[in-house]
């Protein structure tokens, strides 16, 4: 029960149930006039808008792969070098790298929204130049310029989808990003195996024009949706997140909206007290350490490989496996379906069985798949007209993609946001995935090249790479699985060595540990300073309504 005051002596009861109507009544008036949903369906919109970006983001790295195996296109562009082609291919990711820093520079400043628009446009700008390019000049501009594009989008989108979400929803967001993002793969190898009988430009300038629908899809919702209510309590702007909540929230309770409102609030005020310095972060100690393992595992990532199957799969059957062109674009395409397929099961282990087990078996699995593609493919090669070589080596794709799908796709996007502390997650996060951009390019340039060069040797650098692996993330990667961030900090104040193989990694390692009393010094202090917030919270609530 709580007292308005109306006059100069005079004071009114009011229960909570009138406190719930008033804001109720308030709530559905403002929601309405501002955006086209609520509830559900407007959580639902910001998903399509948010997914799109990421199919988008997918579409692009299968796209090129079935572009260079076409006729037409080798023969319009002069047959371009092993070289050559690695370039067109990874100048996208080298603008996506630069997109990444842009977005870490800007992206506070200009709000998620106005980011996902003018990045947008940016893309739009570079799928243009490339559908309509003359020659490789242009070609290569229009990918840069895309890649700009992507890498700023892909830096937002995911950031405005989980703080846009409820609290419930939010675990196993990522996994959900990157099953759309696969889609688009899909997508992507469809359409240009349904092109490949063209046999005039369309054959390749179709493929490009048509994420363009993307760009139409993106610039029509984003606009019409909410901002993210975090950016805006950051700014000082706390009504227009309340109504940003009231709109989102699924619940009609108002106290259940308020409660979110003042939980998140707190949150954001705990976060802006406690953010690291570069110079912190970076001169060693505890928080370097935290900072390189997440960098570790997103460079990891492309170097077990994934990038030269994704971009170059028709590529890798026509020119290793020794298949036709419609016979590696049609298992290209399956097995992007598959691959789609076993990213969407990962939600079912993804969380039961933890980050370690799941990065050294399927890092151990992705070893002997590379093993016997490289061997395949070197019979293969000494045996022109024996089929049974690259129906092997086909076998073992399949087997790392599934592999992949089910560790490795997920878990080192996961792991930079888990692993770094309160206080330097966004530049943590922010340099992993720019990490995983250098080093996607650096991958993807050298394929073509090791293909022509190398031939099966490449694929037998990728399994030496995976094999690798699995004793790195044995010794170093430390289990963040089932663990809140303050259970994460004090981890790492029980286990200050490098080295974790006899660390106890169980989510109640509390339970089994004997310290002194300062050893939780920096995990307490988090805590504590939350129970400040909470507290001062508590007496902001009581001073409005005396």
């Amino acid at each position: 029960m709580s007292y308005q005051r109306v006059g100069a002596t005079e004071e009114v009861e009011i229960s909570p149930g009138q406190h719930e109507s008033k804001y109720n009544e308030e709530r559905s008036g403002s929601s309405r006039s501002k955006y086209p949903f609520k509830g559900p369906k407007l959580q639902t919109a910001i998903s399509i808008a948010a997914g799109t970006v990421m199919c988008l983001f997918g579409y692009e790295q299968g796209v090129f792969g079935g572009i260079l195996v076409g006729q037409d296109f080798m023969e319009y562009f002069k047959h371009p070098s092993p070289s050559l082609q690695g370039f067109v291919t990874s100048i996208y990711d080298l603008g996506c790298f630069f997109g990444a820093l842009i977005a870490l520079v800007v992206g506070e400043w200009l709000g998620r929204k106005r980011m996902l628009v003018v990045f947008t446009i940016i893309m739009m700008v570079g799928i243009i130049v490339q559908t309509a390019a003359t020659s490789m000049n242009h070609l290569l501009w229009g990918r840069l310029i895309a890649g700009i594009g992507n890498g700023g989008n892909t830096a937002t989108a995911p950031v405005w989808h989980v703080e846009t979400s409820h609290h419930s929803a939010k675990g196993k967001a990522v996994v959900k990003e990157m099953t759309v993002n696969v889609f688009g793969f899909v997508v992507s190898n469809v359409i240009t195996l349904a092109c490949s009988g063209i046999e005039t430009e369309a054959q390749w300038r179709f493929p490009l024009g048509i994420q363009l629908l993307f760009v139409v899809v993106i610039l029509s919702l984003v606009p019409l949706l909410p901002e993210s209510p975090r950016w805006l309590l950051a700014r000082n702007r706390d009504a227009e997140a309340k109504e940003v909540l009231a709109c989102l929230s699924t619940s009609e309770n108002a106290l259940e909206i308020e409660a979110e409102f003042v939980e998140i609030r707190a949150s954001v005020r705990l976060e802006q007290a406690v953010q690291a310095s570069w110079v912190q972060i970076l001169k060693g100690g505890p928080a370097t350490r935290r900072l390189l393992l997440g960098m570790l595992l997103q460079v990891a990532q492309q170097l077990t490989g994934i990038n030269t199957l994704c971009y170059f799969l028709p590529l890798v059957l026509h020119k290793s496996v020794g298949l036709s062109e419609l016979a590696s674009r049609l298992l290209a395409t399956g097995n992007a379906v598959s691959y789609m397929l076993a990213t969407a099961a990962s939600l079912l282990v993804i969380e039961r069985l933890g980050r370690r087990p799941l990065l050294m078996v399927t890092a151990a699995a992705q070893a002997i798949a590379f093993l016997g593609i490289a061997i395949s493919t070197s019979i293969g090669q000494n045996q022109v007209g024996n089929l049974l070589p690259g129906i092997i080596a086909t076998i073992f794709i399949w087997v790392y993609f599934t592999a992949f799908s089910f560790g490795w796709i997920a878990v080192p996007w996961l792991y930079p946001a888990e692993i770094n502390s309160l206080s330097m997650r966004t530049k943590g996060a922010a340099l992993a995935t720019s990490c995983d951009w250098l080093f996607n390019y650096f991958v993807v340039q050298g394929t073509p090249i090791g293909i022509h060069y190398l031939h099966w040797g490449l694929y037998l650098i990728f399994a030496i790479f995976n094999a690798a692996f699995v004793p790195i993330v044995y010794y170093l990667v430390v289990e963040t699985a089932g663990r809140s961030l303050e259970q994460i900090d004090r981890w790492f104040v029980l286990n200050p060595g490098w080295l974790v193989h006899k660390a106890d990694h169980s989510p109640n390692f509390e339970n089994r540990s004997t310290v002194d009393d300062g050893v939780f010094q920096v995990a307490e202090d988090n805590e504590g300073m939350m129970k400040a917030y909470e507290i001062q919270q508590e007496e902001e609530a009581k001073g409005s309504h005396p």
